[in-house]
């Protein structure tokens, strides 16, 4: 079972996946917003990081199938009546590795969208002139760490990206090594788009206006629904949206939940 916190007693429940070398408090303030107070909120630890366990056999444990897999176990042991999934980064690219999910999973939102395809590879999403490097070893440098983590917050806020790093350095490293390891090998994508589009659930998306790590645009011929037929792009926010505009992602968050819990 994955470590995982849990708020409200509403059968509607929210589900939040963090995104690499992260952990559940990456949402610490998303969850607090009035926007998703009448919500059950459940934040999850991916294994390898946070409180989750660390795995003795990561070249399974810790490739997107492998991910995918335990979050799919974990969505199983919901209880409540119906859940909508949120994932930022690295969770939607796991997210959209699931290829059945449950009935009563009703929608999917996905920030700062890592999603490749037959005709996208991660190479193609990421801007030209940034190196993710850091994202995919075990133990980068500092600068390496600062350098991604720039690129990961827009908001000159030092404290939350202390915390992020601290958090980074925490984080298994053998979980890095072994995505990394695991994305290089050939025949091993799975089409994530085609995933999602099969679903047929109720799909929104959301980037930073000031995103300097992925295209923003990339998805806008891929075929995905998209809810309220836009990608959403959250003024003055990074990458990770859930630490430079919280209060913005939870007010879409709120209207994507009052939709698809009707």
């Amino acid at each position: 079972m994955l470590n995982y916190r849990k708020t409200g007693h509403s059968q509607s429940a929210i589900i939040f996946v963090h995104g690499n070398s992260q952990s559940l408090h990456t949402w610490d303030s998303v969850v607090i917003q009035n926007a998703l107070q009448k919500y059950t909120l459940i934040s999850v630890d991916l294994p390898g990081l946070g409180l989750s366990f660390r795995s003795n056999n990561p070249d399974a444990d810790y490739t997107i199938k492998g991910l995918a897999q335990h979050l799919n176990t974990f969505l199983a042991q919901i209880h409540e009546k119906e859940f909508i999934l949120v994932g930022t980064s690295l969770g939607t690219s796991i997210i959209g590795e699931i290829k059945a999910f449950p009935l009563n999973c009703k929608g999917i939102f996905l920030c700062g969208a890592m999603l490749t395809s037959r005709n996208i590879m991660v190479k193609d999403m990421i801007r030209p002139g940034v190196s993710i490097a850091a994202a995919f070893k075990a133990t980068p440098a500092d600068e390496e760490i600062d350098f991604l983590i720039d690129h990961f917050i827009f908001k000159d806020n030092q404290p939350i990206k202390d915390h992020y790093k601290m958090v980074f350095k925490k984080t298994d490293p053998q979980f890095r090594a072994a995505l990394g390891n695991s994305l290089r090998l050939p025949n091993n994508a799975t089409d994530k788009i085609a995933n999602l589009i099969a679903a047929n659930l109720p799909t929104a998306m959301a980037f930073g206006s000031q995103e300097r790590l992925i295209q923003t645009d990339y998805l806008e011929q891929s075929g995905l629904p998209k809810w309220r037929n836009e990608i959403f792009k959250i003024p003055k926010a990074g990458h990770c949206i859930e630490l430079d505009q919280p209060a913005a992602l939870a007010t879409l968050i709120g209207a994507f939940a009052s939709d698809g819990f009707r």
